[in-house]
């Protein structure tokens, strides 16, 4: 549901009329960079599309980690089928495909078996996007392409690579702070541990950016909890507003462009 930010960043970038070149998304961003490319900018429409009544049930049970904890006592491929979210996401997005977008469209997903990262860019925007959600062992992972895929977070947490031939990138960062609590299980150091390895190759990748927008929330906001949506939305709107003066600093070679284009030299 942090993803939901990534649209708010957005709206910004459009009402400023900030000249997008291209889009990239992984996970969450995968949802919001393929809604705004093909004109789905409702995120009411879009909530009602990716939730999962299941998921939001487990979350309000506690943290996500008490999914995983669930995980550990069940010998299944996956805790939820996904199926509500399959059936909404190609509700939303239909037949559309990824070299149908106006704007060029990068999804990121990862090879659950060799951990590299994928970066899509024709097919089916709906299977590119639940290929890129798929959290593993949340989720089913989407076999795709002759990949076995899954939530593009796991190789790399930001795609700015994806896009970086385009321009200068703006990236956005919609991590929760770190837990500052000590681990009481060991489950949880082991989940720690994991995050604490995410969150450097985060920092690798966010190293590519030309600038990034930390979401910085209050507190910890659940992967699931559905009810801090429009929250999370008017947080990323703040945060690119924060960012407005260095985002047009940086845009201004690409509104040269786009001058160009429209005004040629004449011959």
């Amino acid at each position: 549901m942090r993803g939901f930010a990534h649209l708010g960043v957005l709206e910004v970038l459009q009402k400023e009329r900030i000249p997008i070149l291209a889009l990239a998304g992984s996970s969450a961003g995968a949802v919001a960079a393929s809604a705004f490319a093909f004109g789905l900018q409702d995120p009411k429409r879009i909530l009602e599309a990716v939730f999962d009544p299941e998921a939001a049930a487990l979350s309000n049970q506690g943290r996500l980690q008490s999914l995983y904890r669930l995980l550990s006592s069940l010998r299944r491929p996956a805790l939820l089928s996904g199926e509500r979210v399959r059936v909404g996401v190609f509700k939303l997005f239909g037949e559309a495909r990824l070299e149908e977008s106006p704007l060029p469209l990068r999804i990121q997903a990862a090879d659950l078996l060799t951990g590299e990262a994928v970066v899509l860019k024709e097919g089916r925007v709906a299977e590119a996007v639940l290929a890129s959600g798929a959290i593993p062992g949340v989720y089913p992972a989407v076999p795709l392409n002759g990949r076995l895929l899954v939530d593009g977070d796991v190789a790399e947490k930001v795609p700015v690579r994806a896009v970086k031939p385009f321009g200068r990138v703006v990236a956005v960062d919609v991590s929760n702070p770190p837990l500052s609590t000590p681990p009481k299980t060991a489950l949880e150091a082991a989940l720690l541990a994991g995050e604490a390895s995410r969150r450097r190759l985060k920092e690798l990748a966010l190293r590519e950016a030309a600038l990034v927008l930390p979401l910085n929330p209050p507190y910890p906001i659940e992967t699931f909890d559905h009810t801090q949506v429009e929250f999370v939305y008017e947080l990323g709107k703040a945060r690119a507003l924060e960012a407005l003066p260095e985002i047009r600093r940086l845009a201004r070679p690409a509104l040269w462009a786009f001058f160009r284009l429209k005004h040629p030299e004449p011959e």
